[in-house]
Protein backbone atom coordinates (compact mmCIF):
# COMPACT_ATOMS: atom_id res chain seq x y z
CA UNK A 1 0.00 0.00 0.00
CA UNK A 2 2.82 2.44 0.79
CA UNK A 3 4.40 1.64 -2.57
CA UNK A 4 2.02 3.95 -4.43
CA UNK A 5 1.15 6.56 -1.74
CA UNK A 6 4.62 8.11 -1.41
CA UNK A 7 5.19 8.51 -5.19
CA UNK A 8 1.67 9.97 -5.50
CA UNK A 9 2.33 12.54 -2.76
CA UNK A 10 5.74 13.38 -4.29
CA UNK A 11 4.19 13.80 -7.72
CA UNK A 12 1.52 16.12 -6.35
CA UNK A 13 4.20 18.26 -4.70
CA UNK A 14 6.24 18.60 -7.89
CA UNK A 15 3.10 19.34 -9.91
CA UNK A 16 2.07 22.06 -7.49
CA UNK A 17 5.54 23.56 -7.59
CA UNK A 18 5.63 23.56 -11.40
CA UNK A 19 2.15 25.10 -11.56
CA UNK A 20 3.27 27.85 -9.19
CA UNK A 21 6.31 28.63 -11.34
CA UNK A 22 4.26 28.72 -14.55
CA UNK A 23 1.59 30.92 -12.91
CA UNK A 24 4.27 33.34 -11.73
CA UNK A 25 5.79 33.73 -15.20
CA UNK A 26 2.37 34.14 -16.80
CA UNK A 27 1.48 36.87 -14.28
CA UNK A 28 4.76 38.71 -14.97
CA UNK A 29 4.16 38.48 -18.74
CA UNK A 30 0.61 39.74 -18.37
CA UNK A 31 1.74 42.69 -16.26
CA UNK A 32 4.43 43.57 -18.80
CA UNK A 33 1.95 43.37 -21.68
CA UNK A 34 -0.47 45.64 -19.80
CA UNK A 35 2.27 48.19 -19.08
CA UNK A 36 3.31 48.28 -22.74
CA UNK A 37 -0.33 48.68 -23.83
CA UNK A 38 -0.81 51.63 -21.45
CA UNK A 39 2.40 53.29 -22.69
CA UNK A 40 1.27 52.91 -26.31
CA UNK A 41 -2.19 54.24 -25.50
CA UNK A 42 -0.80 57.29 -23.69
CA UNK A 43 1.64 57.93 -26.53
CA UNK A 44 -1.03 57.69 -29.22
CA UNK A 45 -3.42 59.97 -27.33
CA UNK A 46 -0.60 62.50 -26.88
CA UNK A 47 0.17 62.29 -30.59
CA UNK A 48 -3.49 62.89 -31.46
CA UNK A 49 -3.61 65.95 -29.18
CA UNK A 50 -0.37 67.29 -30.68
CA UNK A 51 -1.71 66.65 -34.18
CA UNK A 52 -4.85 68.63 -33.40
CA UNK A 53 -2.90 71.53 -31.89
CA UNK A 54 -0.47 71.71 -34.80
CA UNK A 55 -3.35 71.84 -37.29
CA UNK A 56 -5.54 74.31 -35.37
CA UNK A 57 -2.75 76.55 -34.05
CA UNK A 58 0.20 76.09 -36.42
CA UNK A 59 3.43 77.36 -34.89
CA UNK A 60 6.97 76.23 -34.26
CA UNK A 61 5.98 75.28 -30.71
CA UNK A 62 3.14 72.99 -31.77
CA UNK A 63 5.38 71.41 -34.41
CA UNK A 64 7.99 70.70 -31.73
CA UNK A 65 5.30 69.19 -29.52
CA UNK A 66 4.19 66.91 -32.35
CA UNK A 67 7.83 65.95 -32.91
CA UNK A 68 8.15 65.02 -29.24
CA UNK A 69 5.16 62.67 -29.45
CA UNK A 70 6.36 61.31 -32.79
CA UNK A 71 9.70 60.45 -31.17
CA UNK A 72 7.89 58.78 -28.30
CA UNK A 73 6.05 56.69 -30.91
CA UNK A 74 9.46 55.53 -32.07
CA UNK A 75 10.01 54.11 -28.58
CA UNK A 76 6.63 52.47 -27.95
CA UNK A 77 4.77 52.28 -31.23
CA UNK A 78 4.88 49.81 -34.05
CA UNK A 79 6.91 50.55 -37.17
CA UNK A 80 3.66 50.98 -39.09
CA UNK A 81 2.48 53.73 -36.70
CA UNK A 82 5.85 55.51 -36.86
CA UNK A 83 5.78 55.39 -40.66
CA UNK A 84 2.18 56.67 -40.77
CA UNK A 85 3.07 59.47 -38.35
CA UNK A 86 5.98 60.45 -40.59
CA UNK A 87 3.69 60.50 -43.64
CA UNK A 88 1.38 62.82 -41.68
CA UNK A 89 4.36 65.11 -40.98
CA UNK A 90 5.37 65.01 -44.62
CA UNK A 91 1.95 66.26 -45.74
CA UNK A 92 2.20 69.26 -43.36
CA UNK A 93 -0.81 71.35 -42.41
CA UNK A 94 -0.31 73.55 -45.48
CA UNK A 95 -1.20 70.58 -47.67
CA UNK A 96 -4.90 69.93 -47.82
CA UNK A 97 -6.91 67.46 -49.75
CA UNK A 98 -6.52 63.79 -50.38
CA UNK A 99 -2.86 63.36 -49.33
CA UNK A 100 -3.46 64.85 -45.88
CA UNK A 101 -6.73 62.95 -45.37
CA UNK A 102 -5.13 59.69 -46.47
CA UNK A 103 -2.20 60.17 -44.07
CA UNK A 104 -4.65 60.94 -41.26
CA UNK A 105 -6.74 57.82 -41.95
CA UNK A 106 -3.68 55.59 -42.24
CA UNK A 107 -2.29 56.86 -38.94
CA UNK A 108 -5.50 56.14 -37.07
CA UNK A 109 -5.89 52.75 -38.72
CA UNK A 110 -2.36 51.71 -37.70
CA UNK A 111 -2.93 52.95 -34.15
CA UNK A 112 -6.10 50.87 -33.88
CA UNK A 113 -4.30 47.80 -35.19
CA UNK A 114 -1.42 48.28 -32.79
CA UNK A 115 -3.76 48.65 -29.81
CA UNK A 116 -5.80 45.66 -30.90
CA UNK A 117 -8.98 47.65 -31.32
Amino acid sequence: MMDWILPLLGGLGIGTLLKGIVDHFLAVKSKSDERIYLEKRETYLGLIDAMYESDVHPSLETQKNYGKWHNRCKLYGSHAVVDASQRFIDTSSAVTGEARSKAYRELFEEMRKDLGA
